[in-house]
């Protein structure tokens, strides 16, 4: 397969925006929005959170089938992020919208809310990822290729840290309720993710190209489904990729969800000045993206993920016990929190791709779609469980958020929940990365060893 160019680079990146738009304004924004301007319990925004995760994780191997089994005259992925552009915006704007309803209506309204913009997300994520397997099988290429797409990720992240405070804070200051201000919010974040996956749509034609054979795919029973499923996770590679998985995304999920209490309870900060610590992190993640980088085409993935992950977790617990709220401290955490949540996104999916020839060279079978919407099933698992457990935390602590003015047990667990708490869960996510197999060198072993039996 020819080697990529920047151009191929830039077209398969431009979509990581509306994957960290949508998830990151979700992950970030709803606890907060669902328990301060919706009014519903933290507990129960976190069961709803888990719900969906849980919906979500049911769907992704039904998209896995969808997006292996369909061909198009325009091609097997593209279909998907097509079909995606008006729907994952339309999402957004209704899950962020505060209905005038009872609590009982209420709390179903955003459940089912949260199920649909996971089925619309998810929708166009699965086949986006795979999309990326298509592009090559080059193992350095695919890490270049993840790392412009962790560059647009960042991206995404500036544009929704930075946007929603700000656009808050103005509209409410011009008369606008916090309702009405969130909901235009939420427009402005889905016009941009629909933007850009209309860009990646255009720009991957070549590397998507039309099917000489139109098939739809054929869904299989739940149980054949689900026996798809664990005859991949009976590759020992998977099985050790998809715990380093888990235990590094719930400390995403967790930090993620709880910086914006801890900074607005915990620091107190004004809306212009809690936006602009929440922009420093992707700012941060962009250097630190080149460094990971460097690192990782020099030592390797897995070393690089270890390296990062336990620089992480040490600096946490440097900085809880420490006094928070010096400029020294608010730097030292934006770094931190761009180690813990950061370098997952720049490296991992990649190695899911490295994946499907170990599955192709093993089984004989093209599994990719399901083995990248199996990142999303345990994405789903681990965002849901991280909100739930924040939120029965913060729910137990004393958390109430029609009060400016927490409890102490309340800001004491927020402080735990953003720096030591999830920050353990990397600790465990290194020790798997160790047991992971599959190196670059190994990894070019197998591929040259399918070409060869190719050529038979």
């Amino acid at each position: 397969m020819e080697r990529l160019t920047w151009k191929d680079d830039l077209g398969y990146g431009y979509a990581s925006m509306a994957d960290s738009i949508s998830y990151s304004f979700v992950g970030t924004f709803f606890m907060f929005f669902a328990t301060t301007v919706a009014g519903v319990r933290p507990a129960v925004a976190g069961l709803m959170t888990a719900i969906g995760a849980i919906w979500n994780a049911l769907y992704n191997p039904f998209m896995g089938i969808l997006s292996d089994g369909l061909f198009t005259r325009r091609g097997r992925r593209r279909p998907f992020l097509r079909a995606m552009i008006i729907p994952l915006p339309l999402a957004l704007v209704l899950l962020f919208t505060n209905m005038p309803l009872p609590e009982p209506l209420k709390s179903l309204y955003y459940g089912m809310m949260l199920m649909i913009f996971w089925v619309c997300y998810t929708t166009f994520f699965v086949p986006y990822l795979a999309l990326g397997v298509d592009y090559t099988n080059n193992y350095d290429d695919r890490t270049v290729l993840r790392l412009w797409a962790s560059f647009f990720n960042m991206l995404g992240n500036i544009v929704c840290v930075a946007v929603p405070p700000n656009l808050v804070a103005y509209l409410t200051a011009h008369g606008a309720t916090p309702s009405l201000a969130w909901m235009a919010v939420a427009g402005v974040m889905g016009l941009v993710s629909g933007i850009t996956i209309l860009l990646t749509y255009l720009a991957s034609k070549r590397k998507d190209p039309p099917c000489p054979e139109l098939r739809r795919p054929k869904l299989p029973g739940i149980r054949q489904l689900f026996a798809t499923y664990l005859s991949i996770l009976k590759l020992p590679p998977v099985r050790w990729l998809v715990l380093a998985s888990i235990c590094a995304l719930v400390c995403y999920s967790m930090i993620m969800s709880d910086m914006v209490y801890f900074m607005t309870y915990n620091l107190r900060l004004p809306s212009v000045k809690l936006s602009a610590l929440l922009l420093g992190r992707p700012i941060i993640g962009l250097p630190l993206l080149w460094i990971v980088g460097k690192v990782a085409l020099a030592i390797d993935k897995r070393q690089t993920l270890i390296l990062f992950f336990l620089t992480g977790f040490a600096g946490m617990v440097i900085l809880r016990l420490t006094p928070a709220g010096s400029l020294v401290w608010l730097l030292f955490y934006l770094l931190m929190l761009a180690f813990c949540t950061c370098v997952y996104w720049d490296l991992v999916p990649s190695i899911y791709f490295d994946i499907c020839e170990y599955d192709k060279f093993t089984t004989g079978q093209d599994r990719e779609s399901m083995i990248v919407s199996l990142q999303g099933l345990v994405e789903a698992a681990a965002l849901g469980f991280g909100s739930f457990l924040l939120g029965t935390i913060l729910d137990l602590a004393g958390f109430d958020g029609t009060h400016t003015v927490q409890p102490e047990s309340a800001l004491t667990w927020v402080a735990h929940c953003t720096t030591v708490l999830p920050a353990f869960f990397l600790v465990l996510a290194s020790l798997a990365i160790w047991k992971y197999p599959i190196s670059r060198d190994v990894h070019a072993e197998i591929v040259k060893k399918l070409a060869e039996r190719e050529k038979r």
